[in-house]
């Protein structure tokens, strides 16, 4: 597992890119952020950590709405039932909600907790969260004075921060118990999450990965009902309750069944069908199963099989592991958008070679993606990369270097920095990591390195101070338009396709470049097809996440019916409002 990757220092870097990520959604909008597996360094991709995301996977953004307006107070609960005073914003002024089994009593219009947006050729899912911000954590018993824990006290200290510092970022989402959808919202202790997976060990990152690969792979494919957070619950417990001379690698297989044998004993405690577990953090809440789950018994009876016979269910996960040491972070989807960029600015480079150079960039990143690892080379591969290297002029030297990094990579030679003839171990979209250096990087440091990787990339624009990325003109001219839009409409006002299309035009150098060569180009709305594929979506969750604004939502559906233009289904409407 760590020759593919499965280290703390790997899982860190890759942490470090997405908060570095995170710093540049945050200046298209402050309400961005990025969660969930990709960003936790750990289970983005079950075979290695080398900054991909699996396609069975995603990357998840969440919009916290931080209007006061839409802000939820919840008190704090403590043990003889009394209610604690409110700290900050004068929330002791204000009617708190009501809070019971981890959620908050709310009249929630949108069902559905986010907007999933499909896996592109060269970008991940994203699944877009909408959530309504909190003005403090519930009360949570791992931080009370005299609980006795075996969580480290790096894990500790952070937990701390984020719960009693000044600034909590709890938030709550639209999320159910069974029978009570859109009455209710659950509290998030994603950031809690987030502060545990970025100061797990090799050993403790190695131990969650087998468990996500068994739920995922092994017991999902014998019986519906668990979700694959019950495998982050599930560490949780196991890090609460494991003394750290346990967590050894000769003890992994041990720890693993324990964790399994837990799972069956809480699934067994509870009468209700439709509950797995306890709440690690909230121990209120329950975690329940999926929707249209198996019964019980059959989930319980799945477990236990793969309880006994952990060797021959983890098969697969060992067949299917990298025969290569994974010595890179790879960025892919960024360095895509450098390379685009730097061919724009090459002043020699006309329309009709930025085309053709960058179909055969995108064919050569599709093969990198989709083929499985290899110990040697690859003839299509090797092929494409020299095309692509004939292509690419000298001036869009950081695409480059990136794309040739990531075929060799691909093709399973160790990228060092002297095969790129670059002497900085932060190489154009990856980072090269030593196999002597486990658990001596913070994501705090990594993100340091990110961040410092991205100004140097001089065709970005980035500027930072104190570690953080501060500016970046190109990307918020690029895109700023936009998600302004799309952000004023998650507020309740209307917006139409054609704002959005200006908007694009207005600010994206790229669409103005192919709009001024539509001639070569089949459809001048096909330009911008991608930004505006997902606005009907934006449209309908907007207006229903808005109390009042339910009139909006049926004045929109009524558009449609009567054949509003903004309607996608309505090509030649789109096309002619395009050029207009």
């Amino acid at each position: 597992m760590r020759t593919a990757g499965f280290r703390s220092t790997n899982a860190a870097v890759q942490s470090g890119f997405a908060m570095a990520a995170e710093d540049l959604l945050r200046l298209l909008a402050k309400s961005l952020h990025i969660f969930g597996s990709y960003a936790d360094g750990w289970g983005a991709n079950l075979f290695c950590i080398d900054g991909s995301v699996a396609p069975d996977s995603d990357i998840d953004v969440t919009y916290i709405m931080t209007d006061a307006s839409q802000q939820i107070h919840i008190h704090q609960q403590v043990a003889d039932g009394q209610q604690a005073g409110f700290r900050r914003n004068g929330c002791e002024q204000i009617e708190p909600a009501e809070y019971e089994d981890g959620h908050v009593k709310a009249h929630v219009r949108i069902l559905a907790p986010n907007i999933a947006f499909e896996e592109s050729e060269l970008m991940p899912a994203i699944d877009l969260i909408l959530a309504h911000s909190c003005c403090r954590y519930p009360h949570i018993e791992l931080l009370e004075p005299g609980y006795r824990t075996c969580m480290s006290d790096d894990i500790m200290r952070a937990l701390r921060e984020e719960v009693l510092g000044e600034s909590p970022r709890c938030h709550a989402v639209s999320s159910a118990p069974p029978g009570l959808e859109g009455s209710r919202l659950r509290v998030s202790t994603t950031l809690l999450e987030r502060s545990v997976m970025h100061n797990l060990t090799s050993v403790q990152g190695q131990f969650f990965i087998l468990v996500k690969f068994l739920i995922k792979r092994v017991i999902s494919s014998r019986v519906s009902g668990l979700k694959t957070y019950v495998g982050k619950n599930l560490l949780f417990y196991m890090l609460d309750e494991t003394p750290a001379k346990d967590w050894n690698p000769d003890n992994l297989l041990a720890l693993v069944q324990q964790s399994l044998d837990i799972l069956v004993a809480m699934m067994e405690s509870s009468d209700s069908e439709d509950v797995c577990m306890r709440h690690f953090f909230l121990r209120d809440a329950r975690v329940f199963l999926k929707r249209d789950h198996d019964s019980k018994s059959r989930i319980v009876a799945a477990v236990r099989q793969s309880a006994d016979n952990l060797l021959s269910d983890l098969k697969p996960f060992t067949e299917s592991l990298p025969k290569f040491s994974v010595n890179v972070i790879l960025l892919s989807f960024l360095s895509y958008y450098i390379l685009s960029v730097e061919l724009l600015e090459c002043s020699d480079f006309s329309f009709t070679k930025h085309v053709s150079t960058m179909n055969t960039a995108t064919e050569l990143c599709l093969s990198i993606r989709s083929e499985a690892p290899v110990g040697s080379r690859s003839g299509r591969l090797t092929q494409l990369l020299l095309d692509v290297e004939r292509q690419i002029p000298d001036t869009a030297q950081v695409g480059k270097a990136y794309i040739r990094a990531a075929a060799l990579f691909k093709m399973g030679q160790l990228v060092t920095p002297e095969l790129e003839g670059r002497p900085s171990r932060c190489v154009a979209g990856l980072y090269s990591v030593s196999e002597d250096d486990d658990n001596s990087l913070t994501v705090a440091s990594a993100k340091s390195l990110a961040v410092d990787k991205l100004v140097k990339t001089r065709c970005l624009g980035v500027t930072a101070a104190n570690g953080q990325i501060v500016d970046c003109p190109k990307l918020v001219n690029e895109f700023g338009p936009v998600v302004s839009l799309i952000e004023k409409h998650l507020c309740g006002f209307k917006v139409t396709k054609q704002q959005v299309l200006l908007a694009s035009a207005s600010g994206s150098r790229c669409a103005k470049i192919y709009l001024n060569n539509a001639s070569e180009y089949n459809s001048r709305s096909a330009i911008l097809a991608s930004r505006l594929r997902y606005l009907d979506s934006f449209r309908q969750i907007s207006a229903e996440t808005q109390t009042g604004r339910l009139q909006d939502a049926q004045d929109e559906r009524g558009d449609k019916r009567g054949g509003d233009p903004d309607d996608e289904s309505q090509d030649n409407s789109n096309d002619n409002n395009a050029q207009k």
